[in-house]
């Protein structure tokens, strides 16, 4: 948070104690700081920086221009100062500082660099190595993939600070702003800016208007929160008043005939206790803040305050579970009792990290860390669910929400954020490669065990169009993965020395969406055939008419449906081969094959195969499968199992697989 004055007391300093306006009559730096004036104090630092004449002087006051400038959000001067420091030799919290600033501006490796000197310096140090672990986790939780779109709300953000956005009726949200129209004319002396009013606005694209009064006044007014029917307002309150510590409470003011009625403090804590950051229940029961009263685990607390006949319990400590020696601050609620907070204390990216947790039996405990893009180097708090489900089957945000952050990019010191979970699907083809499992492996006539997988094979994801996108090689258990776009088309080819090339028919991501399920996953198993030498494929179903050697249509229409292999395969030489019965002359079967065979080939680069890959091969009769040779009387179905056309390789670093059709069908008529 940029708005330092009250909201965000950080280590090494004492906490809040009050509100100072800049109507102190400041001489040094030391009174400044002292005033709780960090923005005051940086003119003076560094003029007694200038007239420093010994080192320790040196020292002292670049460790304080350090200190002065992270306390109202000025990281890269901080870390400059801090740095020289360091080179002063100021000692580890120049060190541990310097790395945090580093930190806090997502410098994380030069950060972790800096953590690392300062734990070598310091010896064993948890506070040390946990930033290292931080730094470490915060670069990985930046490069993961994620669904949410943050941007900033540059229609409503100005120069100034703006923060702790609460939904209101009809669609507006109010927000904390310390822009310059403002009421009043003060300035807080922590940062430099006005005091903060409450502002109004109707929508994202609407520009602001101030809430008036009597909400707004020349003090600090904000954050803000309301019951669900708008009737009732809970918001902070800081009187700056000059000479007398005044303390940021609780107001209440309801809303009758048309206007909010004059604001009450509620007395939930002693006077001297800085109370912050209120959340109202949905059912106006209970009201979560923020406070530092001096039994607090930490410099600010989270306690819940129930609401009776009788008035407002005693507040009581949300526990250890979540409150840490560091601060916690600007709790909601969602619809499910989620809660949602930022902690500086517990493990994070940068400053102030948005975190969530639920209730148990014990209370509430083990908080999450909302990650990237929700959470930065810089301070992100006030976070607010204001859409929980898409609201039909094609919307395409799930899930909204505003924050707030002073991250870099910004228009001011603090920002509203806008967030929404996109309905986003990755594509991705999960596949492996198989070959047949022969019970002996060399032998395709021994007995078939199933499949197996097939490692070591090039696999490509293609367009329709033959365009290669992406190749990959199956690993030992046949498997590949490819990453696919939404609406296309696809194919695979597989490839493997010794083995026939294959290819998938088409594989589409076309109309696949799921707003449930980011990751669709489609599965694809490519089979590859082996090459065995001198074994024959035989092309099934391949007749003619009798006596002759024209192909039958029936024919033609086989060879196109396995067209796709010739051309996957153009590195073979594969011999197309005919076979006859033994009826007939040997010497009329020979060239009757022959022609056959030539019929095949010359069919085949009618269809745009390379007459190179191609050679006809007539065998007449000479290669029986069965014991029908010469003067053997056997059945129609045994000669017709002669009668064949089949091909093999002949020219290959690989071997072919012998495959015979599963049914045998009868020509009718005879060679």
């Amino acid at each position: 948070m940029n708005f330092r004055g009250f909201l965000l007391p950080l280590f090494g300093l004492l906490l809040i104690a009050s509100c100072k306006t800049s109507r102190f009559e400041v001489k040094d730096g030391k009174t400044a700081r002292e005033l709780l004036l960090y923005n005051q104090s940086v003119d003076f630092l560094l003029k007694e920086f200038s007239n420093a004449r010994d080192l320790s002087a040196q020292q002292r006051t670049a460790l304080q221009l350090g200190d002065s400038y992270r306390k109202f959000a000025d990281y890269a001067n901080a870390e400059k100062w801090y740095k020289l420091a360091v080179d002063l030799n100021t000692g580890e919290i120049a060190l541990f500082n310097l790395g945090l600033m580093q930190k806090q501006q997502e410098k994380y490796e030069e950060a972790a660099r800096t953590f690392d000197q300062y734990q070598k310096l310091s010896g064993t140090s948890f506070e040390g190595r946990k930033q290292l672990k931080e730094c470490r986790d915060a670069v990985e939780w930046k490069k993961a993939f994620t669904k949410l779109q943050v941007r900033n709300l540059t229609n409503i953000n100005s120069p100034e600070s703006d923060y702790a956005l609460s939904l209101y009726k009809n669609g507006a949200f109010v927000f904390s702003s310390s822009r310059a129209a403002s009421t009043g004319d003060l300035k807080d002396g922590w940062t430099g800016e006005k005091f903060t009013d409450i502002w109004l606005s109707n929508s994202e694209s609407e520009a602001p208007q101030n809430f008036g009064t009597p909400v707004n006044s020349a003090a600090h007014e904000g954050p803000a929160t309301f019951t669900s029917d708008f009737k009732e307002m809970f918001f902070v309150r800081c009187k700056p008043e000059e000479n007398s510590n005044q303390y940021c409470s609780i107001y209440y003011s309801a809303f009758n005939n048309g206007h909010w009625n004059e604001p009450a403090k509620l007395d939930l804590f002693p006077d001297s206790v800085n109370v912050f950051d209120p959340f109202i229940s949905r059912d106006g029961k209970f009201l979560l803040v923020a406070a530092n009263p001096k039994d607090n685990f930490g410099e600010t607390d989270l306690y819940i305050v129930s609401k009776a006949d009788s008035g407002w319990s005693t507040p009581q400590n949300l526990g250890g579970g979540i409150n840490t020696p560091k601060s916690e601050r600007s709790p909601w609620l969602d619809e499910k009792g989620t809660l949602y907070f930022a902690s500086s204390g517990l493990p994070g990216m940068g400053g102030l990290d948005i975190f969530k947790t639920t209730k148990t039996k014990t209370g509430y405990k083990d908080p999450v860390n909302m990650r990237a893009p929700i959470n930065s180097g810089g301070d992100d708090f006030g976070f607010v669910i204001d859409k929980y489900k898409p609201t039909n089957a094609d919307d395409t945000i799930l899930m909204s929400a505003y924050f707030s952050s002073n991250r870099a990019g910004g228009k001011g010191g603090d920002d509203l954020y806008r967030l929404e979970e996109k309905w986003i699907n990755l594509f991705v083809l999960k596949g492996k490669v198989v070959e047949k499992n022969y019970e002996q492996p060399e032998n395709p006539d021994s007995k078939l065990l199933g499949l197996k997988n097939l490692a070591k094979a090039k696999v490509e994801l293609r367009t329709t169009d033959e365009k290669v996108i992406a190749t990959t090689v199956s690993d030992t258990a046949g498997n590949f993965t490819f990453k696919l776009e939404p609406e296309t088309d696809y194919k695979l080819t597989a490839s493997k020395n010794g083995f026939f090339n294959n290819s998938t028919t088409t594989l589409s991501t076309k109309g696949k969406k799921n707003q449930d399920s980011t990751i669709i996953s489609l599965y694809a198993q490519v089979e590859l055939e082996k090459i065995f030498p001198s074994k024959e494929i035989v092309i099934p179903n391949i007749y003619y008419d009798y006596d002759k050697a024209t192909l039958r249509p029936e024919s033609q229409l086989v060879l196109d449906s396995i067209l796709i292999f010739f051309t996957e395969n153009p590195d073979l030489k594969i011999e197309i081969g005919s076979h006859t019965d033994s009826r007939g002359s040997d010497a009329y079967n020979l060239k009757l094959s022959q022609a056959r065979a030539q019929s095949v080939v010359d069919y085949l680069i009618s269809k745009k195969v390379s007459n190179e890959t191609l050679q006809a091969k007539g065998y007449g009769e000479t290669k029986p499968t069965n014991n029908c040779v010469n003067g053997a009387k056997c059945t129609e179905e045994e000669f017709q199992k002669n009668r064949r056309t089949t091909f093999r390789v002949v020219s290959s670093k690989v071997n072919l697989e012998s495959i015979e059709p599963e049914n045998i069908l009868v020509d009718p008529k005879k060679d």
